[in-house]
């Protein structure tokens, strides 16, 4: 996973990224949590679903609708594609991708919540001993 400090929207870029640096993914987030994680000695995991695929750009409503907290702001989103309408099938698709993404990673956490639920219960010890 590559740390970085803005979006990769064209396809072109996330294959030369993926050429130069092996990196499957790119991240905004997971950096700094890592790089804290790092300074103070503590071990970090990340988990991350992937919504926009390496062989796909991102439409630009995509990007023009974000605010700064990344929330989509609905009035750009149909500013955008007033502007440009046959981004509405990208636009839908990555919709969908998000979607599935969610989908994954809530069935991951849920998997992981099990599993050490269960670790927990095996490893406390037998009070009837």
């Amino acid at each position: 996973m590559l740390a970085s400090d803005r979006v990769v929207v064209e396809a072109r870029d996330k294959r030369l990224l993926w050429q130069s640096t092996g990196a499957a993914a790119v991240d905004l987030e997971s950096g700094a949590v890592a790089r804290v994680g790092a300074e103070h000695g503590l071990p970090v995991a990340v988990l991350r679903a992937i919504c926009d695929p390496a062989d796909r750009s991102l439409p630009p409503a995509a990007m023009e609708s974000l605010s700064r907290a990344g929330e989509i702001r609905i009035g750009s989103v149909l500013a955008s594609l007033l502007k440009a309408p046959l981004q509405l099938p990208a636009l839908l698709r990555l919709a969908m991708d998000a979607a599935a993404a969610r989908r994954a990673l809530v069935r991951r956490v849920e998997e992981l919540r099990r599993g050490a639920k269960r670790d927990q219960v095996l490893s406390e010890p037998d009070e009837l001993a």
